[in-house]
């Protein structure tokens, strides 16, 4: 085994001594190594090499890749030796894998060439509506405003109508002097769980959380600041999710029904098909 990789190797150093740009030495069917009845041709080897590789390099690869093949198949004579009687699992393994791997090919095939991945929100409108419980929240989410002022701030009444206004002009001039007063404004209005819209509020949190009042603006106090908290929308426990948090859950959704919509396609054609050809037998032993 040990000699015909050597005389590999010395033809190797030849070919590669007047070749800098590497060409492809290695085309043909020279035996590089032999294990028992199975061999490693020079034109197997081409793929490990890149340009640049100087002839030493490459000498150096090919003889790591050669011994890593030898040693390779060495153990897989072992086994077949030793495990001769597991053999027929292992190609009955193999075969699966193998008809596995062909058939996802072939449904990818079709998946990509027929997939629509657009989804309108009428789409995923539609398929909320018809699905709602399956939306069910197991845990309150809110929307609202938190907003940190010194507890000696004269302007607290004022501060608390303008927070509460629905008026756009309201909003700017509370969002104006927030910012005049340098106070720390926290502002959630997208749907936020209800523990960490809590979270920066110096109060004692437990698992169950009171649904607020709407509209109603809370105080807390701590060393020398109150906190106003203004919940705008609350949803509970046990109530439908709102759909634009559940937006990219059923879009996966939906592309998985269309991917199986043109699995299930494809399969039934090819098999009318082959119903037709007379290429299907079928005994069910009735």
């Amino acid at each position: 085994m040990v000699k015909p990789v050597k005389i590999a190797f010395g033809c190797l150093c030849v070919l590669l001594a007047g070749c800098k740009e590497f060409p492809n030495p290695f085309a043909g069917d020279k035996v590089l190594a032999r294990v028992g009845e199975r061999t490693l041709l020079m034109g197997e080897v081409t793929s490990i090499f890149t340009p640049g590789l100087t002839p030493s390099d490459s000498v150096k690869l090919l003889e790591s890749y050669v011994d890593m093949w030898v040693k390779k198949q060495l153990k897989v004579q072992e086994a077949e030796r030793m495990l001769g009687g597991a053999q027929r699992d292992i190609d009955r393994m193999v075969e699966d894998y193998r008809n596995s791997l062909l058939s996802f090919k072939i449904d990818q095939y079709y998946v990509d060439r027929e997939l629509d991945t657009l989804f309108t929100d009428g789409d995923i409108r539609q398929y909320y509506d018809l699905h709602r419980s399956d939306f069910v929240l197991d845990r309150p989410i809110v929307r609202g405003v938190i907003v940190r002022i010194p507890a000696t701030y004269r302007q607290q009444a004022k501060l608390k109508e303008l927070m509460r206004s629905a008026k756009e002009t309201d909003r700017q001039d509370f969002l104006d002097i927030c910012q005049k007063n340098d106070f720390e404004l926290k502002e959630f209005p997208a749907w936020t769980e209800w523990a960490e819209f809590v979270s920066p509020l110096p109060v004692r949190r437990s698992g169950g959380a009171v649904e607020p009042k709407r509209g109603e603006i809370a105080e807390y106090a701590d060393d020398g600041f109150r906190y106003l908290v203004l919940v705008t929308d609350y949803l509970g426990v046990g109530q439908a999710n709102p759909v634009e948090r559940v937006r990219e859950v059923i879009r996966r959704v939906l592309f998985n029904q269309r991917k199986s919509e043109i699995i299930r396609r494809y399969e039934d054609s090819i098999y009318r098909a082959a119903v037709e050809d007379d290429r299907i037998v079928i005994n069910t032993g009735k």
